[in-house]
């Protein structure tokens, strides 16, 4: 409307202007016409008559435009009056704060609902909007609305719609804000009260203005805040280790089983929390989220370290919990799922830490002890049974390690690979053929008529997938490694049936339901825990027996020897009882020894790692390489220069890193006391509490030592803040 008004003051002179001229043209055109036709001359008298005609014309046209411009001139002024009496009626009347800014956020003027809230007795106040909303700018107001669109919306109209409803109160009209957003951005004004504030674009003089309201929205927030404090979190809790340390120590399960009692009693009582033990060392817990936000700030060490403080036995082997909390936006019944999964989760991981799960992903805290084995012979059964059924059931067999494999990928393929005969089912390892290990292990086994044309490439795995494929993945668990991702990902969208199984700790979780999930940190390696599988197997099965010759029982033992560098480190009875069984079935260690003969690249390759130095008074030790060009033989000797460094005198962690292909690969090793898998975790790596490994592209060799000894000091730092919580 104003725009129109504008454009009919600009054209009212210029059409009066146009309309004389054109007026006087067409006399004049008359008059030379009819001078020049007529027979007589025209006199001056006949001049004079056609200009008083041309004179007349002109007043009556000029008087009807004047009378035109009046009557118009009439209707804005009315319509002026009109708008500036609602306007005031607006500003004075309603409850509902505003102010009229420029596009710059400069305001012009203020109502007085907004006027009472800052004190101002003027209600034209000068000044800008960021001054009274806590520093929030008009264009951040803009660009929070619905869609982020400068425009007025659904929930605009609605409000405006109620204002005028409600013109005639003095009360402040009711609005209704969505239960789950809020359209607009909440500000602090002077009176401490939180308000939403909305734009609303106005044309006033051909010019944008806006129209910025404000709505308390001060009891809906406290109460979504206090909903949010007080909204309980479930967590389950699970002795880690209680029972197998009583059963190796002269200790009394009882009085252990008590004192755990007793800690976990008062942690809840410190909560304010709802406790109860549902099962033997096993506990639920419900709890607030305040109280859980102050136990992530500690990060879980004062509960932690107060278990870790019940030691048993002679040796003072410590005692641990792992916790499985959920605090997500779903039912209280899929919340305890969410808690119990998320356990799982810390198990697999190896125990002493709490797994936290929200909305936007899990969280961990704690893992500082080393994983304690706490399998049984009768889980081992229970594992092999099941997946031997699956593996009966299934039409076809794949099975994989990770990409690059070492000999306890290939070995523990080669015994699952066992079960599949067993359960006779086609049977098929996908593996890189030109491999050094790969072609190195099996030399004897493929010379068999079993396991001639049983391994094959990623490429024709993927042209045996069907709807009853068994996928089975071992010695991995984060499916970007293994030696083909391709196919992992089509057996989940064909027949969705994967198993897994191995050694490390779980990095993260999966986008799908495994069939099988068995991972055991605590294990060695993951032909160890195959190894028991088959040896579970066995009993009662005459066939079983025979299908574990000598050159399967040699690959396996390898994979063994490897990860244990010989049973020297991670070596407890259970990986004992692998190696016998293994032994038993007719594995060679002279010939598993030459799998481990090094070659002249590796000598090379190992040659080129000349720096080094010791961190943490001579208990960390680093050195790297710029690698020879060589490839996997790099990452190869960068592991084994891991293993050599570990076995300096007061070492107890060491970390090798190599430049392969411009990616700078990093290989860590522990003798048990430091855990390598959360130092490399914070560089997106990932593995075992005492072998782990990092992949690091984009960035210099020197830089990623500087960001590995940053790691190292963090991983220190939150172990001594643990030890100080404790």
């Amino acid at each position: 409307m104003q725009k129109q008004s504008e454009f009919r003051r600009r054209t009212g002179v210029a059409i009066p202007m146009l309309v004389l001229l054109a007026l006087g043209l067409l006399f004049f055109g008359v008059y030379i016409i009819a001078s020049r036709q007529a027979d007589v001359r025209l006199t001056t008298r006949t001049a004079l008559i056609f200009l008083g005609a041309y004179v007349a014309f002109s007043l009556l046209a000029c008087l009807f435009f004047l009378l035109r411009e009046h009557k118009e001139r009439s209707e804005e002024n009315l319509f002026e009056t009109l708008n500036t009496k609602m306007h005031n009626m607006f500003k004075y009347a309603v409850g509902l704060p505003y102010a009229i800014t420029d596009e710059q956020g400069r305001v012009r003027v203020l109502n007085s609902a907004l006027q009472s809230i800052l004190g101002a007795e003027d209600p034209f106040w000068h000044g800008m909007l960021p001054d009274f909303c806590g520093g929030t700018s008009l264009q951040e107001i803009i660009r929070t609305g619905i869609g982020g669109e400068d425009r007025r919306t659904d929930l605009g109209r609605l409000t405006m719609h109620t204002i005028a409803m409600q013109a005639e109160n003095t009360a402040a009209p009711t609005e209704t804000l969505p239960a789950s957003s809020i359209d607009g951005t909440v500000v602090t004004l002077p009176d401490g009260g939180r308000y939403v504030a909305r734009a609303y674009a106005v044309t006033l003089n051909d010019s944008i203005s806006y129209l910025v309201t404000f709505t308390d929205v001060s009891e809906l927030l406290d109460l979504r805040e206090k909903m949010e404090r007080d909204m309980p979190a479930v967590a389950y809790i699970d002795v880690d280790n209680l029972e197998e340390l009583t059963q190796y120590t002269h200790a009394n399960y009882r009085d252990a089983s008590r004192k755990v009692d007793d800690v976990l009693i008062g942690w809840a009582a410190d909560m304010d929390g709802f406790l109860r033990e549902y099962e033997r060392d096993r506990y639920i817990m419900f709890f607030s989220q305040e109280k859980l936000r102050l136990c992530e700030e500690d990060k879980f060490n004062a509960l932690l370290g107060r278990i870790r403080d019940i030691r048993l036995g002679e040796y003072g082997i410590p005692v641990t919990v792992s916790i499985g909390i959920s605090l997500d936006d779903c039912s209280m019944s899929e919340r305890a799922k969410e808690a119990s999964s998320a356990l799982d989760m810390a198990l697999q991981r190896g125990g002493d830490q709490v797994a936290v799960r929200r909305r936007e992903g899990i969280r961990y805290y704690g893992g500082q002890t080393r994983p304690f084995q706490r399998r049984s012979r009768v889980q081992s059964r229970v594992v092999a049974s099941y997946l031997l059924t699956k593996i009966s059931e299934a039409d076809n067999l794949l099975i994989m390690g990770h990409s690059n494999p070492d000999f306890d990928s290939i070995g523990s393929c080669v015994g699952i690979a066992q079960l599949g005969l067993l359960a006779g089912i086609p049977t098929k390892i996908i593996m890189d053929l030109d491999n050094a290990n790969f072609r190195v292990a099996t030399e004897r086994l493929m010379g068999s008529k079993i396991y001639g044309d049983m391994f094959i490439s990623g490429h024709k795995g993927l042209d045996l997938i069907r709807s009853g494929t068994l996928l089975i993945i071992t010695d991995a668990n984060n499916l970007r490694i293994i030696e083909s991702p391709e196919v992992a990902d089509s057996v989940r969208q064909v027949s969705g049936k994967i198993a897994i199984i191995d050694h490390h700790r779980q990095a993260g979780e999966y986008d799908f339901e495994p069939v099988v999930n068995y991972i055991d940190p605590g294990a060695s390696s993951a032909t160890e825990l195959v190894a028991e599988m088959l040896e579970q197997s066995e009993t009662g099965n005459e066939i079983a027996s025979k299908l574990v010759s000598d050159e399967v029982a040699s690959v396996m033992l390898s994979g063994i020897m490897l990860d244990t560098n010989g049973f020297t480190r991670n070596t407890g009875s259970r990986t004992l009882d692998a190696a016998r069984y293994l032994y038993s079935n007719g594995a060679n260690a002279e010939y598993v020894h030459s799998f481990f003969n090094q070659n002249y690249n590796d000598y090379v390759c190992e040659r080129s790692f000349s720096g080094c130095t010791l961190m943490h008074n001579g208990t960390v030790g680093l050195t790297w390489s710029q690698g020879t060009g060589r490839g996997a033989d790099d990452r190869v000797a960068a592991a084994k220069e891991a293993d050599r460094l570990l076995g300096v005198k007061g070492v107890c962690a060491s970390f090798a890193l190599v430049v392969v292909d411009n990616v700078v690969h990093i290989s860590g090793r522990s003798d048990g006391s430091i855990n390598v898998q959360l130092i490399l975790e914070k560089m997106g790596g990932g593995g075992r509490f005492d072998s782990a490994g990092a992949a690091l592209t984009n960035t210099s060799l020197d830089t990623a030592v500087e960001d590995l000894k940053n790691a190292v000091h963090t991983y220190f730092a939150e172990a001594d803040e643990a030890y100080r919580g404790a």
